[in-house]
């Protein structure tokens, strides 16, 4: 998979320990970590470096591809996205993406998702995208309808880190 991915607003790039201080600013409030699974609340800088060094660590296993997302214009950290396999074995590949609150409702986890399922269609040549939010989340369910994402029918219960419970995962996917 590229390390970088352009899109008109928007750079996706591998994670520096310089992005940590931003990804803790979002986090702060702990909306990011109740939608995500694996992000904790509180979600202190120790936490956001240690996760940039392991996403670095386990950058060549072929199996995941964590990106920043940040500003074109200002190189300000709004985000990160991946992709990834929850199974080794699978063939479908997986999205997720967060965007901070103060950067929500601009389309950047749109444009920042699209760009990241073009590149990884090119690069990795998945039959299938498979995406997921929690059913408390209508709102990351409206991006990925936008960027061809239909409901599946299954739902998966997930640990949420931030919500420290399980919570219910609706599935989608997009067939590439």
């Amino acid at each position: 998979m590229r390390d970088r991915i352009e899109t008109g607003r928007l750079i996706l790039r591998p994670l520096e320990i310089t992005d940590a201080p931003a990804i803790t600013h979002h986090c702060r409030d702990g909306s990011i970590a109740r939608n995500t699974a694996r992000i904790p609340d509180p979600y202190p800088l120790l936490a956001a470096e240690l996760y940039i060094l392991t996403v670095r660590a386990s950058s060549g296993g072929k199996a995941s591809y964590v990106y920043a997302i940040t500003d074109r214009s200002s190189d300000a950290l709004v985000g990160a996205s991946g992709v990834f396999k929850r199974n080794p074995a699978a063939t479908d590949w997986e999205i997720g993406y967060w965007v901070g609150p103060e950067m929500q409702g601009r389309g950047f986890a749109t444009e920042a998702a699209g760009g990241l399922i073009r590149a990884a269609s090119s690069d990795l040549a998945p039959q299938r995208i498979t995406a997921g939010h929690f059913e408390d989340n209508p709102a990351s369910g409206r991006v990925l309808e936008k960027l061809g994402f239909t409901y599946t029918g299954c739902t998966t219960r997930l640990f949420c880190m931030g919500r420290l419970a399980y919570a219910t995962s609706l599935d989608m996917a997009l067939e590439v």
